[in-house]
């Protein structure tokens, strides 16, 4: 199973709250510019999980311009601060529990991508992620263990 873990484009400045920050210009250019690399490395997307957060959210929209995406969830557990272990938990019950997904997308933030990725792998790779980045897993569902394919930079 493929699982792309994804930070949202680049964002307006801090000044406003946080979850409320859109895109700017060059961040839905980046989203679309992933889109296009999530599309070649992927016929669709199965589920794709979304931040609550604007910036999030349109990352999301402008991929979805480029990939299909069967099914969309939308959590406060993978906000910039979400707990990547108790998520790792979660996803890893999500996967047995449905064997229907083939790839899953996830739409978040730094610094819970980078802590996503060592829960998932169980190493520190400690990935610093640009705006639009996107870590490949190749996750064994027998093992519940992910392993790291590449990372991909707008």
């Amino acid at each position: 199973m493929q699982i792309f873990i994804m930070r949202h484009g680049e964002a307006q400045s801090r000044f406003s709250q946080d979850a409320s920050r859109e895109l700017t210009p060059l961040g839905q250019a980046e989203s679309v510019a992933t889109g296009k690399w999530l599309s070649q490395s992927a016929e669709q997307v199965s589920l794709a999980i979304v931040s609550p957060y604007v910036r999030a959210r349109q990352t999301l929209r402008s991929v979805q311009r480029q990939v299909p995406v069967t099914e969309v969830m939308q959590t406060e557990d993978v906000t910039p601060y979400g707990d990547a272990t108790d998520f790792r938990d979660y996803l890893r019950a999500l996967i047995e529990t449905r064997p229907e997904l083939t790839s899953i997308l996830i739409v978040s933030h730094m610094p819970f991508v980078s802590a996503l990725v060592d829960a998932l792998c169980q190493q520190q790779h400690s990935l610093l992620f640009a705006t639009a980045g996107v870590a490949e897993l190749s996750f064994d569902v027998s093992s519940a263990q992910a392993n790291l394919v590449r990372q991909y930079i707008p």
